[in-house]
């Protein structure tokens, strides 16, 4: 990849790394203070509200049909013209985020019953659930504002401050965590934690920007003709960027209905399925979005080639052993992260599943946030929009019908199975519209072949571990660093990487 993407690309991915590192550990926590049952299954609904819209008002829709056209604004005006055009962005985004909340909070109880309709048959629950939601909602407007703050700082070519926010949220969790697990505070107190870390993001954030000098002003709502252009994008680059997690949500849904702790099994193992999801192909899209904006400004089909299939590479050296590693070590996995406090053995093992049904789509996962940002780059919000449309409409249809034979493994399965139906399509259409050639064939196609040693290397290393009864945290980290030595000796080998 050309410097400067790379360069975007490490900054991102190691904050996140960092990021998912502390979320690990407040998932860890979460296990501990509240298991996976009754208060897990609240809380995980809860907090899915804002953090969906999160997905879909934040860094989904607004980054994506925001920073293309920030970009150029800046590129042919001066920076106080881009500055003008961010605040009459900001104004309306304040408008909208304030409605939803005020809309939410009137009707939660039918919001909860849409979301959790499996809740309804306990009363306790579904109250609970209704109290806590009320509390994190408010979390939305500030991470969302954030989110068009960080934005703006990535167009200066500072990706820290909107990659590092996470860790905050995570911390902020933690230090909730605690205080239950000390038995100091009652659970609720953690809804409230989730407002305070918004808070605390916002103040980051802001602060990074307003050094910079980028910062928007605060103006009576104000609708021009350029900012049309971001809304009229903003609703099919939301459905097109959240697709995930409008999936996720599905599954969400319908695990109210098979059973306890059948959401926190989901939530569990899609927490450990994210890792590389975030740390690559969230960094990678990320990265590659400003620069396929100029590129794609400069009309340069030849960088946009060449960044898109060295951005697919990268993805799949990293995303392929972690779904190979997801199927053979859910266990393990599962055991090492959670096995502690009020997490269960049977727990262990419904988790398992679920990761292992997840970790087969991390592939197509990371492939779709890569491509998803050539799309959002030419300004064309409506494909992602219509395939997620497809995918949503196929995803309940197949969860549905996978989770009456498999329970919650058959809906996370359902899930991935859309996912690599969706990275098909998106990528098909790129090779039509000349962004992709048919050099990333050969790429992922030698890759595919040498994940065959990493796997039997895989297999051997976990069947030699269970053989001799080792340590099972020492048993992992070991198991990992000696396949992944392997992996990069191999790719090393045939040359998809280099060592400058």
């Amino acid at each position: 990849m050309p410097n400067k993407v790379t360069k975007a690309f490490i900054k991102v991915g190691f904050w996140t790394f960092i990021s998912r590192i502390f979320g690990f550990f407040r998932d860890v926590l979460l296990a501990a203070a509240l298991g996976a049952g009754f208060l897990s299954d609240i809380f995980f609904i809860a907090f899915k509200l804002p953090n969906m819209f999160r997905r879909l008002t934040a860094e989904g829709a607004l980054v994506q049909s925001f920073l293309p056209q920030y970009i150029s604004e800046k590129n042919k005006g001066t920076n106080e013209q881009a500055k003008k055009f961010s605040s009459e962005v900001q104004s309306i985004l304040l408008f909208i985020l304030l409605l939803i909340v005020i809309v939410f909070e009137i009707f939660m109880g039918l919001v909860i019953s849409i979301l959790a309709p499996g809740f309804k048959e306990d009363p306790e629950k579904f109250q609970m659930t209704i109290d806590f939601a009320s509390i994190t909602i408010t979390y939305l407007p500030m991470v969302s504002l954030m989110a068009l703050w960080g934005s703006i700082a990535q167009a200066s070519g500072s990706f820290f401050p909107l990659a590092a926010a996470p860790i905050i949220l995570n911390l902020t969790l933690i230090s909730g965590c605690v205080l239950i697990i000390s038995e100091l505070v009652d659970p609720i107190f953690l809804a409230f934690m989730v407002p305070m870390a918004g808070i605390l993001q916002l103040i980051f954030v802001g602060l990074w920007v307003k050094k910079l000098g980028f910062f928007p002003h605060f103006i009576i709502l104000k609708l021009t003709d350029k900012t049309k252009i971001v809304w009229k994008k903003f609703l099919p680059a939301s459905l097109g960027a959240g697709l995930l997690q409008l999936n996720l949500l599905v599954d969400t849904i319908l695990a109210t209905l098979v059973g306890s702790g059948a959401v926190s099994f989901l939530y569990y193992a899609d927490r450990v399925a994210q890792l590389p999801l975030g740390i690559i192909g969230i960094a990678l899209g990320t990265a590659l979005l400003p620069n396929l904006s100029d590129a794609e400004n400069k009309n340069d089909l030849k960088y946009i080639n060449t960044n898109l299939i060295n951005a697919i590479k990268i993805g799949a050296i990293f995303s392929i052993p972690a779904c190979v590693s997801f199927i053979i070590l859910p266990s393990l996995l599962v055991e090492v992260i959670f096995a502690r406090g009020a997490f269960l053995e049977s727990e262990i093992h419904n988790v398992s599943l679920a990761l292992s049904a997840y970790g087969f789509g991390v592939p197509a996962f990371v492939f779709i946030k890569i491509l998803q940002s050539s799309f959002f780059a030419m300004g064309d919000t409506s494909t992602p929009f219509k395939v997620s449309v497809l995918s949503v409409f196929f995803n309940i249809i197949l969860s549905y019908l996978l989770m009456h034979f498999f329970g919650h493994f058959g809906i996370a399965l359902a899930t991935s199975i859309v996912a690599y139906t969706v990275f098909f399509i998106l990528f098909f259409i790129l090779l039509k519209k000349k962004r992709l050639t048919s050099e990333v064939f050969r790429k992922l196609f030698l890759i595919i072949i040498l994940i065959l040693p990493f796997t039997i290397a895989l297999i051997l290393g976990y069947n030699l571990i269970s053989y001799i009864n080792f340590n099972v945290y020492l048993s992992l980290v070991l198991l990992i660093l000696s396949v992944s030595i392997i992996w990069f000796c191999l790719i090393y080998i045939f040359g998809l990487i280099k060592m400058n």
